[in-house]
């Protein structure tokens, strides 16, 4: 907190392996003893807010400069019969351990959150209570690859669907100015041809013909999260698109098709601008595979150098308070 009471925020995007060149962006920060009062992550950016957080900064950046791709397959045990391709104990077990089995209320001198996305209407949720490692579940619960999860009766998924940096969230936890780190790339091609397709139904002749299919799926989507899963099971019923209606967990197939279905509606929504935030900081890391684990040291360093131009910025932000 500065001298005036103004709290500092520091938002974290997601971008799977991308997400390590935030290790470097902590590492400046702190070398420059820049105030940190609430930071806030998503996907994979959560996982380094939450080891930062808990002490475990050193620990991730071992773990993720040793770890080779027959190390990756390891951790996400596949599976083709859950609610996700994978398992997710070992990817538990590894968040148990970065965050010493700590709930956010033993979080001291500084306010952590993630975001998720409510799979009912592709919005942001705030997560803030409870385990961190059962949070990290949520904010990196890929559709279709992990179980989708619960959280305050929400159905909830990976947080970069809702909002790719979180910036916003920052700020509506109480920062007055905001460092933003951005590792992300455009939406998925499937995202935005589902969408543009959504959209041109919407604005043309066979849209309009379409329309009382629009207008029940609006209903539908308005209702409550039980009364939209309850519908939506039944209409995957009756056309044979999906199985285990009853059932209150889903299939991977039935979480990839809710998680397609909640970011398509508008796929525009949670992209990161500049002007999202006071600072923004962009690591050349966008040439990098979102899976590639064997250019860890690279993305660190180019979260170190982005910082780093970054500071007199970020210093002059400092100073003006």
């Amino acid at each position: 907190m500065l001298e005036n009471g103004e709290k500092i925020g520091v938002a974290l995007g997601g971008g799977t392996m991308r997400g390590m060149a935030h290790l470097g962006v902590l590492e400046v920060l702190e070398e420059n003893k820049i105030p940190i009062d609430i930071l806030v992550g998503c996907s994979s950016g959560a996982i380094v807010a939450a080891a930062y957080a808990c002490g475990r900064l050193k620990e991730l950046n071992e773990i993720a400069l040793t770890l080779q791709k027959k190390d990756l397959r390891r951790i996400l045990d596949f599976w083709m019969t859950g609610e996700g391709l994978i398992k997710g104990r070992k990817l538990r077990s590894l968040f148990d351990y970065l965050t010493a089995h700590k709930n956010f209320d033993d979080i001291v001198g500084l306010k952590l959150a993630f975001v998720g996305t409510n799979a009912s209407t592709g919005e942001e949720v705030i997560i803030d209570k409870g385990s961190i490692a059962a949070a990290l579940e949520i904010t990196t619960a890929l559709p279709g690859l992990a179980s989708l999860q619960r959280y305050e009766g929400k159905l909830v998924f990976d947080g970069g669907t809702a909002m790719l940096v979180p910036a916003k969230s920052a700020y509506d936890l109480g920062a007055d100015k905001v460092i933003a780190v951005d590792v992300s790339v455009n939406r998925s091609l499937v995202t935005r041809v589902v969408g543009n397709f959504r959209k041109l139904m919407r604005d043309t002749r066979l849209g309009k013909m379409a329309k009382p299919v629009f207008w029940m799926q609006e209903k539908i989507l308005n209702l409550s999260e039980q009364r939209f899963l309850g519908k939506a099971r039944e209409v995957m019923k009756r056309i044979y698109l999906l199985d285990d209606y009853e059932k209150h967990k889903f299939n991977f197939i039935e979480a990839y098709l809710i998680g397609l279905k909640a970011i398509s509606k508008d796929y525009k929504r949670g992209l990161f601008d500049d002007n999202d935030c006071d600072v923004a900081i962009h690591p050349d890391v966008l040439g990098i595979s979102r899976g590639d684990v064997s250019h860890v040291r690279e993305m660190v360093n180019e979260g170190r150098e982005a910082t780093k131009k970054a500071l007199g910025e970020i210093k002059d932000l400092l100073t003006s308070s």
